[in-house]
């Protein structure tokens, strides 16, 4: 028979493929996967790809030169996409609502000093 144990704490393990990124956007939809029925959301980050800016000479001195307006071209990032099931995104979204309400009170109770 094996012995019962008790652990005190949960350790945090980070995945080989752990991501530490700031997102300000998101995409999300329901999903129907293997009978059930689960969330998916993809979290990134608009950016600007400058694709080149040219070499502008200066008229007035031969040995000098300025960069133009380049072109660029502005994309998404997308920095991951997570796949739940329902209980859990409800979960996230509860405690998501509740963070949220309390940065609001100590923005409330900064703003007031």
């Amino acid at each position: 028979m094996s012995e019962k144990v008790t652990i005190n704490e949960l350790q945090h393990r980070r995945s080989s493929v752990f991501i530490d990124e700031f997102v300000d956007r998101y995409s999300a939809m329901a999903i129907s996967w293997n009978g059930g029925e689960r969330l998916h959301v993809t979290f990134g980050r608009d950016s600007l790809e400058v694709i080149s800016e040219p070499i502008v000479p200066d008229p007035e001195n031969p040995e000098k030169a300025t960069l133009g307006s380049g072109r660029s071209t502005p994309y998404r990032n997308d920095v991951a996409a997570l796949t739940m099931p329902l209980d859990v995104a409800e979960k996230l979204a509860v405690t998501l609502l509740r963070m949220v309400e309390s940065a609001r009170s100590r923005e409330r109770a900064e703003s007031k000093k």
